[in-house]
């Protein structure tokens, strides 16, 4: 039988507001360990932020900004304006093989929906455990 995402899914999601600042949405991703944040309101999956997506929007190490600016504007941006639209979705039955082609193929983590409301995210790492898992015979 064929395992689905399912079975691989944390509690809970990872998750912040369209509202909520890129400074917020760093604290989260830090304290969730997941590979990105998912921007929801009502439970609805609106986009994800990843780390690489908050570097994006730091300024560059040539700035003549102060750390204290540059903290104000982190302060002040929010996930919304940053957040990627463009979200690969699944199901919680989707097979775990399938997640890992779709995350080969350069889909950033997967966001898994139950009934159109997010349930979990699937990343590289939450498939690497599966990797060790020794084969039965």
């Amino acid at each position: 039988m064929t395992r689905g995402v399912r079975s691989l899914l944390r509690r809970p999601v990872v998750a912040v507001e369209p509202t909520a600042t890129l400074a917020d949405a760093d604290i989260a991703l830090r304290s969730g360990g997941s590979e990105a944040v998912a921007v929801v309101r009502d439970g609805r999956l609106l986009g994800l932020v990843t780390a690489d997506d908050l570097e994006a929007a730091r300024p560059s190490a040539a700035t003549t900004l102060s750390i204290g600016e540059v903290n104000g504007a982190l302060a002040s941006i929010r996930v919304q304006s940053i957040m990627r639209r463009d979200v690969t979705t699944i199901a919680p039955d989707t097979p775990i093989a399938e997640a890992a082609r779709l995350l080969r193929g350069g889909s950033g983590p997967l966001a898994v929906l139950a009934g159109g409301d997010l349930v979990g995210l699937v990343g590289s790492a939450d498939l690497l455990p599966e990797l060790e898992q020794p084969e039965l015979p």
